[in-house]
């Protein structure tokens, strides 16, 4: 009882320590590991305001270079507007409209006037028939016809050149009412290829133009015309947009008129549409908008006064014709500009703005009054580079945004990456330095208690058989004995202590043996029946005395197994002894040998006190008992079970156990039967 005192008393200390160490390892490993992932997490915020603040100013230097460029571009662009024409703003405003993408033009000379777009109420010149031709008009009208197409060619005779260009036309024109078309044809001809399409005045060119309107009405349907319509179509083309060598050019409203008559001509299939190289870039549907537009611009703004609070170089938001326009006013050499520009056109000269939409980042662009242009029609958070457009666009601002939190992430990804692995690195090198300690320290606490263990397991034990053997040889020595027989039983009492001892100094040198991993064994084969028997005649002589029942269940032959013969009989001696110790008054053990799915199994029976469910698992662990008291019926130390294991374990054997409290357990033992192959 001391001894056992004594070292539960040097258990103890060490469990304290080893609670101290493990607080120290604890401390040494959670508190660098805590700090190194608040580091790890300032580093990694860090690097994301630092990612913002990169990404922010890379973009305001790229946006620098952009607004460079844009404003180059628009430079080249407004250039147009600086090119003189010699005699008629006609060339400017198809440049204009083909490679500027303007909506409409207005021209305004040095003295205010504006020479486009020059409409016929502006020059106050006549647009129907001469007033000399009235009474030939007027036969028209009472369908005199015959007497017009005299009437007609007597004027031809007596006219100037713009009166004979009249006159032609309506003499065509009363013999086409007539029915005689190829004489109507013949006389208009005169009319559509005169050479005054090169040398007149904007009277002659629209009389001419007038003509081949007229033939492209006549020949329609006509196969045998269908070469002079073609002609015809191409020089009206011709006309249009142009000035002739004279410098005279169709008056703008007359223009425009002729021109939607090409389209609806055009538009009937039978001729060929094809404008595109005719007017220098710019379709013949594009120049027909721009024109309404202009002409639209200048009944709104009739004179350059109009624009006084526009501003020079300014865009002026301008309502024309019930859609939204900009406006600008533009100096020039040879006066000054006035052009419209819609939204698209706006869109596409800072169309280099668009670049910055990509996965990171959306852009807004607004002109001076807030209005979006371009970009992303809402904003959910607020802009990270806001900068002026340019000096070309006075109050106009480029606003770009992030794409939310994800455009650092990504961009800071390697980095954090880098942080967070190496981070990660030194943690398992902590955690597996302190798993390392700790291992090394528990190991050996645990192995300092299995000594302490050993040691009060040991003096307990051993103190018991000695000290009942050294009682009754004392008494024996005194002479305190009645008779012979008594002397008798006390000697049979110190063999019974005796035997007692012996196989727990075996038993201790065995785990000792097993400690240090010396425990040699003789593998031969051998037969399952002569180790059963000899275990039984190892245990006979205790077995079979007093209230024990001991049965055998051996067959005559059975397949060899390869093991250590005399191990194996410890394993079964070590149950059986077990049986023994743990059944009460009346015993009944029974060893039993069969053959069983290709192993030989060794069984141990008996009806004693069993063994509790939440035990069995903890049975085979060194010094384990299930009954700790020191007040225990049952001798032993609680090696018996973990010295069988492990000598299964060697043999690549099995143990197993059933019990249930009360009514006994059954220990199998399997060890497999030799092959042939392997016996060969």
């Amino acid at each position: 009882m001391q001894s056992l005192t004594k070292a539960m008393r040097g258990i103890n200390p060490g469990y304290g320590q080893f609670r101290w160490v493990v607080l120290l390892l604890a401390v040494a490993v959670i508190l660098p590991t805590l700090c190194l992932l608040w580091f790890m997490g300032e580093a990694i915020k860090s690097e994301r305001l630092a990612v913002r603040q990169r990404l922010t100013t890379a973009y305001k230097e790229r946006l620098d270079k952009v607004t460079t460029q844009v404003e180059r571009k628009w430079i080249e662009r407004c250039r147009v507007l600086e090119e003189q024409s010699a005699s008629h703003p006609y060339p400017q405003f198809v440049l204009a409209t083909g490679q500027s993408d303007y909506a409409g033009l207005l021209v305004f000379d040095l003295a205010g006037r504006r020479p486009y777009p020059a409409l016929s109420m502006d020059a106050g010149t006549p647009t129907g028939p001469f007033e000399g031709f009235a009474d030939a008009v007027e036969m028209e009208v009472k369908q005199e016809y015959e007497q017009a197409v005299e009437r007609y060619e007597q004027y031809a005779r007596i006219s100037d050149n713009e009166g004979r260009l009249a006159a032609w036309i309506g003499k065509a024109r009363a013999l086409a009412r007539l029915g005689r078309l190829d004489q109507a044809i013949t006389e208009c001809r005169r009319t559509a290829s005169s050479p005054l399409a090169g040398t007149g005045d904007s009277r002659c060119l629209a009389l001419i133009a007038n003509a081949r309107l007229l033939l492209l009405g006549w020949t329609k349907d006509k196969p045998a015309y269908a070469q002079l319509r073609e002609g015809t179509f191409r020089d009206l083309l011709a006309i249009l947009y142009s000035v002739n060598d004279a410098g005279f050019a169709l008056r703008t409203d007359e223009n425009l008129f002729l021109a939607r008559k090409v389209i609806e001509i055009g538009r009937e299939g039978d001729l060929p549409t094809g404008t595109e190289g005719l007017f220098r870039g710019a379709s013949l549907l594009q120049l027909v908008d721009a024109e309404e537009r202009s002409i639209s611009l200048a009944t709104q703004f009739p004179t350059l006064d109009a624009f006084a609070d526009w501003g020079v170089g300014k865009l002026q938001p301008v309502h024309v014709d019930g859609n939204d326009f900009y406006g600008m006013i533009h100096p020039s050499s040879s006066g000054m500009r006035v052009v419209l520009l819609a939204d698209e056109s706006i869109s596409h000269a800072l169309a280099d703005y668009a670049d910055f939409e990509d996965t990171n980042v959306d852009y807004r662009l607004l002109d001076a009054s807030g209005r979006l242009i371009a970009g992303m029609e809402e904003a959910a958070r607020g802009p990270f580079v806001t900068e002026a457009v340019g000096q070309a666009f006075p109050g106009w601002k480029i606003l770009l945004f992030f794409k939310g939190g994800e455009v650092f992430e990504r961009a800071a990804r390697q980095r954090i990456a880098v942080y967070t692995w190496t981070g990660l690195l030194v943690i398992v090198l902590i955690l597996g330095s302190g798993a390392v300690a700790a291992k090394s320290i528990g190991k050996q606490v645990r192995l300092n208690k299995l000594k302490n263990d050993f040691i009060a397991t040991v003096t307990h034990e051993l103190k018991t058989p000695l000290a009942s053997m050294r009682v009754l040889v004392d008494t024996l020595l005194e002479g305190n004995y009645r008779n012979p027989q008594q002397v008798m039983e006390y000697m049979q009492l110190v063999s019974k202590e005796n035997e007692r001892l012996s196989r727990l100094i075996d038993n201790f040198l065995t785990f000792s043996r097993m400690e240090r991993n010396k425990q040699a064994f003789q593998m031969r084969q051998v037969s399952p029946v002569s180790i059963a028997r000899t275990a039984a005649e190892a245990v006979k002589t205790r077995l079979g005395r007093g209230n024990c029942q001991f049965e055998t269940q051996i067959p005559d032959e059975l397949p060899a197994i390869r093991a250590d013969h005399d191990a194996i009989v410890t394993v079964l001696v070590n149950l059986l002894d077990n049986a023994y110790k743990y059944s009460a008054d009346e015993k009944w053990i029974r060893l039993s040998v069969a053959r069983e799915n290709g192993s030989i199994c060794f069984s141990v029976s008996d009806h004693g006190v069993g063994i509790p469910r939440r035990a069995l698992k903890k049975i085979f662990r060194r010094f384990y008992q299930v009954d700790r008291s020191l007040s225990r019926r049952a001798e032993g130390c609680g090696l018996g079970l973990s010295i069988a294991k492990f000598i299964l374990d060697a043999h690549q054997g099995k143990i197993e156990v059933e019990s249930k409290p009360g009514q006994g357990s059954t220990f199998t033992v399997r060890i497999p039967i030799v092959s042939r192959t392997s016996s060969n």
